[in-house]
Parts: C-alpha cells; structure tokens; sequence
C-alpha cells in the first residue's frame, strides 16, 4: 500500500466518486498524509476535536523525518485505532464509520473508530410488553445491544463470536452463549450454519431466522424472537444461544420449543401459583383458538346429535336466513378478522383503533341483520381471535392459523372423525419436529422431569435448582449457601 495516490484512485473508481466520502491530505514533516471518511456515518466533531488536531500537533512538534505510524498510533487522541495493510481492509474499516489515514510510502494504514451516533436510544419493549420487570428493548445498534445483554451477565464466561455476512452489507452477526453452560454442539452447529451463508446482503434477523432454520418444515417456529435483553439473558443462563444482527433491534434464541412460546416474560416475577394459572388459561386458549371454528362445523353439518335439542334448535333458527355452508360461513369472517387485523397493525397508530372498532362492530352487526352470518358464528370467531392475542409471537400465531383452517376442511368433510384425524396429524407431525436437534415437545415427549417443573405447572423457584437436561450438562442452577 505504499502508493497512496493510486489506492486513492481504485477507491474513487470503485465508489463513482461518491461525494459523500471525503478526502483531505495533509502534510507531516513534509510527508503526505491522506485523510478518508464516509460523512454521512462519521461524527464530525470527533474528527475535527480529535484527529485533525492531533495530527496539526504531530506536525508541530516533529520537524525531522520520523516514523509517523508509530508516532500518529501513540499521540493521536482516539480509543480505538487498528492497523491494516490491504484494499480490501481499507473498504472494510471505510463503510464501518472508521476514519482512515494513509501515510506516503507506508505499507501500514491506520483505522480510527469515528462512529456517528446515528442510532435511536434505548426504549421500551413495543412488542412484548410487560407490568414488571426490566422496561428497556434493543436497538438498532448492535454494540449497544451486547451492553445490555453484558450488563446483566458479568462474566468472562460470557463468549461471543462474530461473523459478517452478506457480499454487499457485510453484515456484523455476533454468536452468543456461556462457556461452561451450553452444549458445544449446538454451538458448532450455529457455526457451521453461519458460515454456510452466501447472501447478497442481512438486513434483518429474519434473514439469519429462514435460513439456519430451513431444516425446519414445519409452520411452527423453532427458533424465538425477542427484543428483550432480560429474556436474552435468561435463555443463555439456561443454556440457549442467541444472535444479534447490527441494525435490527430483534435476537434469536434457540433451541426454542412450543412450551417456550407459551410462557410470559413476567413469569419470573410472579408468585408460582399464579403463573401456574396462567400458564393453564395459556395451554387452554392455545386449544380453543385452534380447535373451535372447526369443531363447531362439525358438530352443525354433520353431527348434530352431539348437540342439546334447545341448542339445536337455537343454532338452526339463526342460521335459517344464512345461504352459506357452515364451512364457508367460518372462512369468510375468519378471512374478515385477518384483514382487519392486518390493516390495525399497518394503519397509524392514531387510525387503527377507529379501524377496530368501525371493522368489529359495525361491519359484523350490518353482516348478521343481512343475514350473511349467524350470531353464533360471531362468538365462535370472536371467542377463536381473543384466545390467539394471547401469544405475541408472530410465527405462532401464523402456525395456528393454518392449523385452524385444516381443522375447519377436516371438520366439514368427515364432520368430528376428519377433526380427530386432523389432530392425529397434528400431533404426529408436532412430534415430528426438532429445534437443533431438540425434540419440539419437550419436556412432555419425551418426558424431562427436570423440565415438567417449569411447563404448564411452575415449581417455586427454589425447587428449580437444576438446568432442563435437554439444554445443558451444567445441571446446577441454584443453591443455598451453607
């Protein structure tokens, strides 16, 4: 890298002389110094306060020809400064918010941390919300993200591997999980996953998600996703591993399994009785969200002796001016409720709950006085939308709304027998999946005592002194000192 002008050149040529990277040169002890920096994601005050005044000190009180990368390296005012002697370091550092300097003749260039705050600070949780506990949320701002998570765990136990993925973002992706706690093979499996990845570009952890998770085909996930540094910090004490990616505020944690997804962030805060009681009101409308249009269908088309004659009765005299099957009935308000709710997430906030309100009052009252659906569907519908908010996690509730409509077509088939036929195919094909290696429905298939402690039934917290096998060989998690 000894030309300095022709390096110059190539990156002008590769960039077309873009006009926000800028160039300076200076000149110490009469040696050429060239100064690069991408402006829009540099802070301008710590190049002007830190380097470009220490380098008018340099040359100040060096006259003589002297070994300017040694000298720039000890009296420059900057944390972090790092060496490199190739192009491809140079653009690397560039597009990372560092400041470089070339030196005339100098086959070393430096690389000078000038990072711009150009970041959102720290806020609450806007998708997992909770009424205890800690409120902060990630942020866009990767080494932000691994303070937070570093806060809370102060160990040198505590590893993190980087990898930057992406031929056009080279995008920083960090591993992390405690040494002495995770399986190592689950670790190596992580790796090997990561560096399997040839992508023009990760902008997000969805992009990571789909693709270390393409073993999995399954609708349900098996893989979580938080912005909650606390939930973090509590999967790796357990034995998880998580991703950050830089720019996207969300983490991955796995092996995650379906009892994973039906537990609360304020678990840990409440007395075991009572998220006892609600972990079985949980389990309670993972069922009824899943199995109730579809039962319903069955027992109006096909088995109506299943039913009370009063309740007969009732059911047939509402659906009287109903034109519509049962089946289609249900798939038409079903399909109503997803496009209502998808406008209410993509409407301002300020619109969406007028949107709600106008969508679920209005529209289903006009819809039963015109006789289009019956009442009852109504609150079957209703009652099936309720029990699914319970679940903030995107990927489940998708994975519960195809279940839902193949429980709807087993129903309006084979009336009952298609609906126990669907749900031996649903727990044939839940016990089919596996989270990294992890069968999906620990601890009930197969059984981990361990893990049964903290399921649908929380044990006191001193009674949970031991890590789920599953996870790690650390077994102990807590004991009393003597």
């Amino acid at each position: 890298m000894k030309d300095t002008n022709k390096i110059i050149e190539k990156l002008k040529k590769d960039t077309n002389n873009c006009s926000d990277i800028v160039y300076r040169t200076k000149y110490i002890t009469g040696r050429e110094i060239n100064v690069i920096y991408s402006e829009p994601i540099i802070s301008s005050d710590k190049i002007s306060d830190f380097i470009m005044r220490s380098l008018d000190y340099i040359d100040n009180k060096y006259k003589t020809d002297v070994d300017l990368v040694s000298i720039i390296k000890n009296d420059i005012s900057n944390f972090k400064i790092t060496e490199f002697n190739t192009y491809k370091d140079l653009c690397f550092y560039l597009h990372n918010a560092f400041t470089i300097i070339l030196i005339e003749n100098e086959t070393t260039g430096l690389a000078l941390e000038t990072r711009g705050n150009i970041y959102r600070s720290i806020s609450t949780p806007s998708t997992e919300n909770n009424l205890r506990g800690p409120m902060d949320a990630f942020v866009e701002n990767i080494q932000l993200n691994l303070g937070l998570v570093r806060r809370r765990i102060k160990s040198n136990n505590l590893w993190i591997k980087e990898n930057f993925i992406g031929k056009y973002t080279d995008t920083k992706v960090c591993t992390m999980y405690i040494n002495g706690i995770v399986e190592d093979t689950i670790v190596n499996k992580v790796d090997l996953l990561l560096k399997k990845i040839d992508i023009d570009g990760i902008i997000n952890s969805g992009n990571i998600k789909n693709l270390i998770e393409k073993e999995n085909k399954s609708v349900f996930p098996t893989i979580m996703t938080t912005e909650r540094p606390d939930k973090v910090s509590e999967a790796l004490l357990n034995g998880k591993v998580a991703i950050l990616i830089d720019g996207c505020p969300f983490a991955l944690i796995f092996p995650s399994v379906l009892n994973d997804f039906l537990k609360s962030t304020e678990d840990s805060f409440n007395k075991s009785i009572n998220v006892s009681f609600t972990r079985i009101v949980r389990y309670i409308a993972f069922i009824i969200t899943i199995f109730t249009p579809g039962i319903y269908i069955a027992l109006i088309t096909y088995n109506q002796e299943m039913l009370p004659t009063e309740f007969l009765i009732n059911f047939a005299s509402q659906r009287s001016s109903v034109p519509f099957p049962a089946f289609f009935e249900a798939i038409l308000m079903a399909l109503s409720f997803e496009l209502l709710r998808e406008s209410d997430v993509r409407m301002p906030s300020f619109t969406s709950s007028a949107l709600s309100i106008v969508g679920a009052l209005i529209l289903g009252e006009a819809a039963v006085n015109a006789g289009i659906v019956s009442p009852i569907m109504i609150i079957v519908i209703s009652v099936t939308a309720i029990t699914g908010f319970l679940f903030s996690e995107p990927e489940i509730t998708n994975g519960i709304r195809w279940y839902r409509i193949l429980f709807m077509i087993g129903a309006s088939i084979m009336g009952i027998v298609g609906v126990a036929f669907v749900f031996i195919y649903f727990v044939i094909k839940l016990c089919s999946i596996e989270s990294f290696g992890k069968p999906y429905l620990l601890p009930f298939v197969p059984i981990d005592n361990i893990g049964l402690k903290n399921s649908i039934i929380k044990f006191n917290t001193k009674k949970l002194d031991k890590r789920e096998t599953y996870l790690s060989s650390n077994k102990i998690k807590y004991k009393e000192k003597d």
